[in-house]
């Protein structure tokens, strides 16, 4: 993911891309004010709204799917 914002760097970012630049920045400001990654992390969902399957973009569940299971194929309407 941080390879997909590098690679669009100067240009407008949608989708999958948005959410986890927003989430990670928001993840980060709730652990600098002193929450655990995992609050944290949740906090950041909570504050947009976001499915925690937003996150990722479609490419990259289909490169890394050792890593997720079948939610996340379903959520973006992916096959295996």
């Amino acid at each position: 993911m941080v390879e997909r914002l590098q690679a669009a760097r100067g240009k407008k970012v949608f989708g999958a891309d948005a959410n986890f630049y927003l989430h990670e920045l928001k993840e980060a400001a709730f652990m600098a004010r002193g929450m655990s990654a995992k609050a944290a992390h949740n906090a950041a969902l909570a504050f947009y709204q976001m499915s925690p399957h937003a996150v990722y973009h479609p490419s990259v569940i289909v490169a890394y799917s050792e890593w997720f299971d079948s939610s996340w194929f379903n959520f973006w309407k992916i096959s295996r």
